[in-house]
């Protein structure tokens, strides 16, 4: 059983680890014609993206969910839901399959975005609009914003689930931590 646990665990590392071999600073403009993931793009933000805008810059660590010490994709994703007072499952896949569908067309700002990276639903992000996602990259990397468009990410969607309505919860006026 202890070997089990231990492979699941090894396993669930290497996909937040070892998945994204995209360069760095690879976000790239949305090519002619791939405007759906824009299409139900709200101008209003989103106090999910609002609090996470303030955690940019704060350094990948895998297993991390908190500012002190780092995030990893799901504990950035859960560290800002649950400051939002809002209970979500801490790993991607159990998120994904807990969460309300939503297509690309009709994402909004504070959707889930979800891609098969090393393995299947191994890599999880918050949309913010405009085609784009805050998300916790990979070692040596920091929480930094994409494009869903990238070389990378284009071909590695597996789709959007959302977890709280757009107009919800006040955002703290500083990311809790520092």
């Amino acid at each position: 059983m202890l070997r089990l646990k231990t492979l699941c665990l090894a396993l669930w590392a290497c996909a937040c680890l070892a998945a994204h071999a995209q360069p760095a600073g690879s976000v790239q403009a949305t090519p002619p014609g791939q405007a759906s993931a824009r299409a139900g793009d709200s101008s209003t933000s989103h106090p999910a993206v609002e609090l996470a805008r303030k955690l940019l810059g704060i350094p990948y660590r895998w297993a991390g969910a908190d500012p002190a010490r780092g995030f990893d994709c799901s504990g950035l994703v859960y560290y800002v839901f649950n400051e939002l007072q809002v209970r979500i499952p801490r790993m991607q896949r159990d998120l994904f399959k807990s969460a309300e569908q939503v297509g690309r067309a009709d994402l909004k700002p504070g959707d889930l975005l979800f891609f098969n990276t090393f393995a299947t639903l191994s890599h999880v992000g918050i949309y913010i609009g405009e085609g784009r996602f805050i998300h916790a990259p990979r070692r040596g990397t920091t929480v930094t914003i994409e494009s869903m468009d990238s070389s990378y990410y284009r071909g590695r969607f597996a789709g959007a689930r959302r977890v709280m309505p757009p107009a919800a919860g006040p955002v703290p006026a500083q990311a809790p931590g520092f």
